[in-house]
């Protein structure tokens, strides 16, 4: 274990070592930014967190370009397959220390944007890709798809554009596949108990009014002028369509499979593109 922390850190300083300062200085702004008050947080909390969302596919595509794709044009790559025994073990042997140290890092990074969003948004998760195990989560899959990537195009500047690219476009596309599932657990909330519940996602805003038997049922005014939207609206609830907090840990869940399902492909992948590069 020992070595192959070495030998990462001595292929990869300048990026791992942007990895862990980048990571100490969000996880330290997320951690001291509630002390500032609500005056003080504003947008630099949206900046921390727009950064805990980002950092893992930037961080990750930069450290996993240069596993293939940097080697190959430093003209070691063959080098260093030909001294191995197996091109897999080879590659096993890259990418676990970088994945092991961008985890230790993303970490702590996740649990003081949880405890931020808490602090500034009481109970309120539903922003969950930027909170916990899923900022390591994405640094992970971020790293394999830069790997697979480098393999592909062997060159580092065009492979790291083109893995952040595919990295982005995994996780929009993730968000956007999730949506049926949110709505189908969704339940209609008050948004004066907003506070007391914890929710995972917030679908949407609207107005409801109180039914027989106690449950909120949307409404849509209709008026024609604008006061008499106004006087319709004021009879009305102001409510949203949001998914409990119980669901959290089931997401978490299916991304972990997505994440673990991803870095397999990509490794595999990776390691037969490699292993027709000249000696196994």
């Amino acid at each position: 274990m020992t070595v192959g922390l070495r030998l990462a850190w001595r292929l990869q300083r300048w990026e791992l070592g942007l990895l862990v300062a980048s990571g100490v200085a969000l996880t330290a702004m997320a951690l001291v930014l509630p002390s500032l008050g609500e005056a003080g947080i504003g947008d630099q909390r949206m900046i921390v967190l727009f950064l805990t969302l980002a950092g893992p596919v930037l961080l990750g595509s930069v450290l996993g370009i240069g596993v293939v794709a940097g080697e190959v044009e430093q003209g070691t790559a063959r080098i260093a397959w030909a001294l191995s025994e197996r091109r897999l073990r080879w590659l096993w042997f890259r990418f676990w220390p970088i994945a092991l140290i961008g985890v230790v890092v993303a970490l702590p990074l996740g649990a003081a944007t949880a405890r931020l969003m808490d602090l500034t948004s009481p109970s309120d998760i539903f922003m969950h890709q930027m909170r916990g195990p899923v900022v390591a989560l994405h640094l992970v899959v971020a790293l394999a798809i830069a790997v697979l990537v480098g393999s592909v195009i062997r060159r580092v500047l065009p492979g790291l554009l083109l893995a952040i690219l595919l990295t982005t476009a995994l996780f929009v596309g993730t968000g956007q596949a999730l949506q049926p599932w949110l709505r189908e657990q969704a339940v209609v909330m008050p948004a004066a108990e907003r506070s007391s519940e914890a929710i995972v996602a917030l679908l949407d805003h609207y107005h409801a009014e109180v039914a027989v038997d106690g449950k909120l049922v949307e409404v849509e005014p209709r008026c024609s002028t604008r006061a008499e939207c106004i006087e319709a609206v004021a009879s009305l609830t102001p409510a949203m369509r949001v998914v409990p907090g119980a669901a959290y840990w089931p997401i978490l869940a299916m991304e972990a499979a997505l994440t673990l399902g991803v870095v397999a492909l990509c490794m595999a992948a990776t390691a037969a593109i490699t292993r027709r590069w000249g000696p196994r």
